[in-house]
């Protein structure tokens, strides 16, 4: 299957570099319907404003950056910006006009075609596989603790705060960990299975806040040394391992930011695994990024080459169907806006704490790693503000909470 998908990727390269070379050939006569397009969106070219977009060489022989955009959609774009071909004031207020509403350049782009060869390289082929569910913890997990520690919150939380009463990231994420508590109704006593646990900070609130004994599970070394670390002296097992091999028995389960890294082949062993774990009484909270449109693909290429190789934003649907006969809905919470404000803070600390990144390694984080995440977070922000990405909390039961579930907000 591996040389299956090696062929696949190579074929879709191969042909992208053909529709580029036939893109650089008419580039003359498509630019003016690029500029115009964009123009109806509120973006402009060479001109002042948050929305504008600087470009270096525009209407010279070497501009490319409408080409690589037409080419490859968000990779292209995000490249031009990483090889310093344009600039914008703000990135995030860019892409909200093109992503916002019904979204006709993104929807131009996601076309039949590009859609098939999107499915063919991300989704088709089992991409997180046991064998393979480590990629993503070697080429992002593990950058460096330091590289998290001045982009996060004193929390380490690295998934969606809850803002609803929130005036700054740490107010948020601290709202979110008790939002999660609550809905679980985690108490003094109880053991609580954390899958996906990330640098520990949902398992150390829970056992310092809540009493509760904790086993935490990850895919990245670094996460689990670090976890360990802020952990000590509380009744936290901090464990590397992947979901598919959690045994025990728990009161709660509790999964923040795993299932976007499970892939649609293995929805049903993932929710299998937790009811597996979990008590005839218990509840499960999964938190989890999603799509709600096939107009958003499950990965895109920029993110799978140099954020998160082998990630996947399920579909509604495909979570319905992943639950199978293993789980009831007892709630199913979406705050997606609040993803945009939770990137936001995230892509200002990270700004902010710049200076000090390089002055720990100039070589590792130079202007071209700069350019990326900056992208990569502005893009972000404008996804979920637009409303193309969600974010659900989905708490669940095995036979139902006898009563009815009274959930929280």
């Amino acid at each position: 299957m591996q040389l299956f998908y090696t062929i696949t990727v190579l074929l879709i390269r191969c042909y992208k570099r053909v529709e580029y070379c036939v893109l650089r050939l008419i580039g003359p006569l498509i630019l003016p319907y690029a500029v115009k397009k964009l123009n109806e969106v509120g973006v402009t070219i060479n001109k002042e404003g948050p929305c504008d977009l600087k470009n270096r060489k525009y209407l010279t022989p070497y501009d490319t950056v409408y080409i690589r955009a037409m080419n490859e959609g968000i990779l292209g774009f995000g490249e031009s910006y990483m090889d310093g071909d344009w600039d914008a004031d703000d990135i995030a207020s860019l892409f909200y006009k093109i992503f916002v509403g019904p979204a006709p350049i993104l929807r131009m782009f996601m076309n039949p075609w590009n859609r098939f060869l999107y499915y063919m390289q991300f989704s088709f082929f089992n991409l997180q596989t046991k064998e393979k569910v480590y990629d993503v913890a070697k080429v992002h997990y593990d950058l460096g603790n330091e590289f998290f520690e001045n982009m996060l919150d004193s929390t380490m939380n690295y998934t969606c705060g809850y803002w609803k009463d929130a005036d700054n990231l740490e107010q948020a994420q601290l709202a979110k960990m008790n939002l999660v508590a609550a809905k679980l109704g985690v108490k003094p006593g109880m053991t609580v299975l954390d899958v996906g646990c990330g640098f520990g900070g949902m398992a150390r609130h829970l056992a310092k806040n809540f009493g509760a004994t904790v086993t935490a599970v990850t895919i990245s070394k670094e996460q689990v040394a670090y976890a360990t670390e802020v952990c000590q002296g509380l009744p936290v097992t901090v464990k590397l391992m992947d979901y598919r091999d959690v045994a025990g028995s728990y009161d709660r389960i509790v999964s923040l930011g795993c299932l976007e890294h499970v892939g649609p082949a293995n929805y049903k062993t993932f929710f299998k695994t937790l009811s597996r774990c979990l008590k005839e009484d218990g509840l499960c909270l999964v938190h989890c990024m999603g799509n709600y449109h096939t107009v958003m693909p499950h990965q895109e290429p920029f993110s799978a080459k140099y954020v998160f190789p082998g990630a996947c934003l399920p579909y509604y649907k495909e979570v319905m169907n992943g639950l199978g006969d293993y789980f009831l809905i007892e709630d199913f919470h979406n705050f997606g806006n609040d993803y945009g404000l939770t990137s936001e803070a995230w892509r200002d600390n990270f700004i902010k704490n710049w200076p000090r990144l390089k002055k720990l390694d100039g070589k590792k984080y130079d202007e071209r790693f700069y350019r990326m995440w900056t992208f990569y977070l502005g893009v972000a922000v404008a996804l979920y503000k637009a409303r193309k990405i969600q974010l659900w909390q989905i708490v669940l039961s095995k036979h139902g909470v006898v009563g009815g579930y009274r959930s929280v907000r």
